[in-house]
């Protein structure tokens, strides 16, 4: 009988509690954030705030050799 009760607790499906699901949407927000933040800081580092290298890109490096 002993047996039977506990191949019945193992074999249900495991079920995470609140405070779990909450912290993991929270590490996921906070890494999201980050993604979007270094993204946004690099366009505006080496792109926007670059007038030389925007007009680099744009027009290519024209050598006459």
């Amino acid at each position: 009988m002993n047996y039977y009760l506990l191949i019945l607790a193992i074999s249900q499906a495991w079920k995470p509690s609140e405070g779990l699901i909450k912290f993991v949407f929270v590490i996921g927000a906070f890494l999201i954030a980050g993604v979007a933040l270094s993204i946004f800081t690099f366009y505006e580092d080496c792109y926007w705030g670059d007038a030389p290298y925007r007009e680099y890109l744009k027009h290519g490096k024209k050598s006459s050799s």
